[in-house]
């Protein structure tokens, strides 16, 4: 770790093993020893998402790139697409589906609340729809999605599932194979630990069966998944060169996690967030998901009196710890922390200390060592 703590939602900080990789000589997109850690990193990647029903894609681009690349392969113009909308990140798959043309609706519920199931089934069967976009880990407000029960709808009215698990994949539970979605979406920045610039994404049979048998061209050469299943079944075939120092850094932040476990990974994850949402409690402050709801990777929290940006610029210009302002309605009002990747206990405690240093120099009044004591007794569970 660096003298600079990042606890943002993304980036995350690297391990020195991860951040020395790009610092290597500049190999060429057709090296075979590059092709090779690219295959690797494919098969890393099925591990990643327990894909292996489907198929692995990796491209060079922001998760966004996914994103879109998924709604352009999948959905032609008139398409009729659902979209649940939890969060600010929900939202932008309504932009990306409207902006490809797609006939969208869209489902939008409480800020904090998640997607029910049940309201998505009554929606599905009011309409023929091709598509529902869903939001696993909302990064806009620390919500996490029931993603088994709402593609399992889905899949009761054979309609494409397309799932944002930017802020999921590696530290909340998601098994590809065992799910049933058709397009699960994340990127290397988050909770993968590696730089930015790539997106991974897992794929099922019927989705690449979907690209394959569209009525319609894809209107894009970049984000056309069908043309880049060429690359993913045979590394070599040029279609635009990749970051080459971007992907061979993602290899090395997926052998540590393949090192780890990714049980154990979900676990630590799991620990580490009920650590922190639990000092963040002690500290009076409320978290903006709702109980039961709660993602592992990412926390929102309500601060007091407008006093966010306060605390926000206390805790980078003296503990050097970087939190994150909240997004669209919640700005100004909350925010987020991000505690993925290669967080530890250490990272934890340090955060809670700083931070109740900081809402006491606001003269916001929190006892004394409450975080970081509320916290112990789930971080013991590491050692």
């Amino acid at each position: 770790m660096t003298d600079e703590l990042l606890m943002i939602p993304g980036p995350t900080n690297l391990a020195y093993r991860v951040a020395e990789v790009m610092s290597k000589p500049q190999l060429g997109h057709l090296d075979p020893r590059f092709l090779e850690s690219f295959k690797e990193t494919l098969n890393l990647t099925r591990y990643l998402f327990v894909n292996y029903t489907g198929m692995p894609f990796v491209i060079s681009g922001s998760g966004t790139i996914g994103m879109e690349a998924s709604i352009v392969s999948l959905i032609e113009p008139g398409d009729k697409v659902l979209c649940i909308d939890t969060g600010y990140f929900g939202k932008r798959f309504v932009e990306l589906a409207t902006v490809h043309g797609a006939k969208v609706d869209v489902l939008q519920f409480e800020t904090g609340k998640h997607a029910d199931p049940n309201a998505v089934d009554e929606k599905l069967s009011k309409d023929n729809y091709k598509a529902i976009t869903i939001t696993h880990v909302e990064t806009s407000n620390g919500l996490i999605n029931p993603i088994k029960d709402l593609v399992k709808v889905a899949r009761k009215y054979d309609v494409y599932s397309i799932i944002d698990s930017v802020a999921g994949v590696g530290g909340c539970e998601l098994n590809f194979d065992q799910l049933g979605a058709d397009i699960v979406i994340t990127c290397s920045q988050k909770v993968i630990a590696a730089p930015p610039g790539a997106t991974l994404l897992a794929l099922s049979k019927r989705a690449l069966d979907a690209f394959e048998n569209r009525k319609t061209p894809v209107h894009s050469y970049y984000m056309n998944l069908a043309r880049w299943r060429k690359f993913m079944e045979q590394p070599g075939v040029y279609l635009a060169t990749p970051s080459i120092q971007i992907l061979l850094a993602l290899r090395e932040a997926l052998l540590m996690i393949k090192e780890e476990g990714l049980e154990k990974r979900w676990r630590r994850h799991k620990i580490i967030a009920d650590a922190i949402r639990s000092g963040l409690e002690a500290l009076n402050l409320s978290i903006v998901a709702e109980e039961g709801y709660r993602a592992n990777t990412v926390t929102g929290f309500y601060i007091p009196e407008g006093k966010a940006s306060d605390i926000h610029s206390i805790l980078r210009e003296r503990y050097n710890i970087h939190v994150a302002h909240g997004l669209g309605e919640l700005k100004g009002k909350i925010l987020r922390i991000g505690h993925f990747g290669n967080i530890t206990q250490k990272e934890a405690l340090t955060l809670l200390s700083a931070l109740e240093m900081s809402l006491r120099a606001v003269n916001l009044n929190v006892k004394r060592g409450s975080g970081v004591n509320a916290a112990l007794p789930y971080l013991e569970e590491l050692t």
